[in-house]
């Protein structure tokens, strides 16, 4: 069932996992248990290296123990234990985070947003509602620049152009405000319900007493932008901006005095949080450091608290602090911000191969020996002693206990305890293989470049297997689906149902080259041919048919686990179906390219780019089952001429945008649909030739991604 071009696995498959997901009904939201976070806020996968994902977390903000952090790609999180665990809350977007904010002053609600996106979550996180402050999350006028929420019901927003929003019932609705003089407001502060100020973009403080009608400036122009905005105590107020501008005030904000910060690295101020009137902690937009007060500013101290840069800090008590910032790093002090101790533990390195065992270990290796095990389902993962410093290029384990390394320089190694320890194995072969597969802890073979070499006794002889078919196909890449055990290379594709001892020819699609295979039995598999075009046999081989049912995504990696459920790898984007390839919708991995893909009892697991390792337990789909349909009309013409296809999303709240792909002679191409509040979207389209139509939806955190089996358009008699 799984496959690899470089090196063996295993086909322990999803199988019914796959068909039965747990479905939480929440209005908009999943929250995660994972002790990794939800870094894809649109699909089920968690990241387990870096512990908390790969996205940039750039604000954050604590009350009560519970904090709450946010960042890019629509990166989420939730600690309840002032920063010592977090959990991935799916937010539902891919747009950038750069806010979050405690509502109310209550820490079971909070709000966060971007640009054209804003969010609120209400009960710790199990609730979710569009904040509707522009009309759609994407190219709006202005985006969201600042937002303060004093109590409940009211709160105000400040927009890139200087607009003022105001709502009175929780974030329903919004009305006009006036603008902030001086520029746009980059922070707001409320100390009451009509009393906020605002630090802009021209470097003053606007302050108001009548909820936004008015604004009276405070402070004057500093010669720069002033980016935030904290309150220490009821009386004393900081705010920070550029080149080390720090203002205070002792009078709630009614008048302001700069503040010299001297003998420390230069920097722009991006955030100020306080422990109490004397105790600050101020972050930079490069990241660089974190400056420290504890007598109210007469004198500063430079920390580097991680190696990764710091982007926000916040106090989560007197004495416990929590920094967040780049490679969604996050970092404790105890001591009110003088030391710092990493969250979690990030592998470094870079990965090349998978191998999954079963639905809770799973082993990733790369260049210089770099090897990592994870025995919790991919939430997190440790580093094991590199059996060589060469690239390990295949890993072959048939048991949780049992791995077999091969690395680049051709030597192979066994581990009989989980990696904690190995010996070498003389593979007798004198050119390093493709890769490798271990049908047991005895029968292993190595796959390529030509031929196969078998082992019956555990590695510790090889031999060239004595079949012609094996010895004259160039091979590298290799699967195993039950019994049957199979090999590819880039014009054929072999199998063996003895454990590797002969060997026969299997058909592919006539005419094509071969990118990728993978059965999910040993009669049904999927083929990727050299052109990115996708076949499908269910009797072994024997026969092919094409399926145009991927839309434009171009994948160039295909995982089938059973029957019917399976992956494929399109850049960012992983793409699952649950009927064999007659259909398929899209989830979202953040990080960068999807490289590889493996998946054992219940478990997938995926590599981004060479660093990060994600997985899913639910098969990369969260929250409630979507229905999506598409109908043309008319169905067929006579001639060339437009059509207007009609589809309908259940359920549907309205808004979401639906990928229309079309496909002729050869070629895909996409037009993107708005859902309206009834589910139905349409889309005109003009058809030359006779043409294949499919559908496709993202999740949205709450609900599962959606797709179509491809609509055939005739055009002719």
């Amino acid at each position: 069932m799984s496959n690899s071009r470089i090196h063996g696995s295993h086909g322990r498959g999803l199988g019914s996992a796959f068909a039965s997901l747990l479905v939480v009904t929440v209005a908009l939201l999943a929250l995660t248990g994972a002790r990794a976070g939800v870094i894809s806020p649109q699909s089920g996968w968690y990241s387990g290296n870096p512990l908390l994902g790969p996205a940039a977390l750039t604000d954050l903000a604590c009350s009560g123990g519970i904090c709450y952090g946010a960042g890019n790609a629509g990166t989420l999180l939730k600690s309840g234990d002032a920063g010592a665990t977090w959990a991935g809350v799916g937010s539902g977007v891919q747009q950038d985070l750069r806010l979050v904010r405690i509502v109310g002053g209550k820490p079971d609600s909070f709000v966060a947003g971007g640009g054209c996106v804003l969010r609120r979550f209400d009960d710790g996180g199990k609730t979710v509602t569009r904040l509707p402050f522009t009309a759609r999350d994407s190219n709006c006028p202005s985006g969201i620049a600042a937002v303060a929420f004093p109590t409940s019901s009211l709160g105000y927003l400040a927009l890139d152009n200087g607009s003022v929003l105001a709502t009175a019932d929780g974030g329903r609705t919004f009305s006009r405000r006036t603008a902030t003089p001086g520029g746009s407001a980059n922070d707001l502060l409320c100390t009451a319900d009509t009393t906020c100020l605002a630090v802009t973009t021209g470097g003053t403080i606007q302050r108001t007493t009548d909820g936004g009608v008015s604004w009276t400036q405070v402070a004057a122009p500093t010669g720069g932008q002033l980016r935030t905005i904290t309150a220490a105590s009821d009386k004393v107020l900081y705010a920070g901006g550029d080149a080390l501008t720090l203002l205070k005030s002792i009078d709630g904000g009614a008048t302001w005095t700069p503040t010299p910060i001297l003998n420390v690295p230069g920097g722009d101020i991006s955030r100020i949080r306080c422990a109490d009137a004397k105790t600050c902690l101020l972050a930079m937009t490069a990241g660089n450091q974190v400056l420290r007060t504890t007598d109210g500013g007469a004198k500063f101290t430079s920390i580097v608290a991680s190696s990764d840069p710091t982007f926000a800090v916040d106090f989560a008590s007197a004495t416990r602090a929590v920094a967040v910032g780049a490679t969604g790093s996050a970092e404790l002090s105890d001591d009110a911000g003088a030391n710092w101790k990493p969250v979690g533990l990030r592998i470094p390195g870079s990965f090349r191969v998978l191998d999954a065992v079963s639905g809770l270990v799973a082993y990733a290796g790369g260049a210089q020996g770099v090897l990592a095990r994870t025995v919790d389902s991919g939430q997190s993962w440790a580093n094991i002693s590199p059996p060589t410093s060469a690239e390990i290029v295949g890993i072959a384990a048939p048991t949780a206990s049992t791995l077999f390394v091969l690395a680049q320089d051709g030597s192979l190694e066994r581990s009989d305890n989980g990696g904690d320890s190995y010996r070498i194995l003389d593979t007798g072969a004198s050119t390093v293989p493709n890769a490798i597969v271990a049908l047991d802890p005895d029968h292993v073979l190595l796959i390529g470049p030509r031929g196969v070499r078998r082992s019956t006794n555990g590695g510790d002889t090889f031999e060239a297997v004595a079949d012609k078919v094996a010895a004259q196909t160039s091979l590298n890449g290799t699967g195993q689906a039950g019994n049957v055990v199979y090999a590819f290379g880039t014009t054929s594709l072999i199998a063996s149902t003895d454990g590797g001892a002969t060997w026969k020819k299997v058909g592919t699609p006539r005419g094509r080259g071969i990118n990728d295979v993978s059965f999910g039995t040993a009669s049904v598999g999927l083929l990727l041919d050299a052109h990115g075009k996708l076949w499908r046999t269910r009797n072994g081989g024997k026969s092919w048919r094409e399926l145009r049912s991927l839309g434009a995504w171009g994948p160039d990696r295909i995982e089938l686990s059973d029957a019917s459920h399976g992956f494929a790898l399109a850049g960012p984007t992983v793409l699952r179906t649950d009927d064999a390839g007659s259909s398929w919708h899209p989830q979202y991995l953040a990080g960068g390219q999807v490289s590889a893909l493996q998946s054992s009892g219940g478990t997938a697991y995926a590599l981004v780019n060479d660093s990060i390792l994600y997985a899913t337990t639910s098969g990369g789909d969260v929250g409630a089952q979507q229905q999506l349909t598409l109908s043309a009309k008319p169905a067929s013409v006579k001639k060339p001429r437009t059509i207007t296809l009609t589809g309908k999303l259940t359920p549907a709240d309205g808004g979401e945008d639906v990928m229309v792909f079309r496909y002729v002679g050869g070629r895909w191409a996409v037009q993107h649909a708005t859902v309206a509040s009834n589910g139905v979207f349409t889309t005109r389209s003009t058809v030359l030739k006779t043409s294949q139509f499919v559908a496709q939806i993202f999740g949205d955190g709450a609900h599962a991604g959606a797709g179509t089996t491809p609509l055939t358009v005739k055009v002719g008699r």
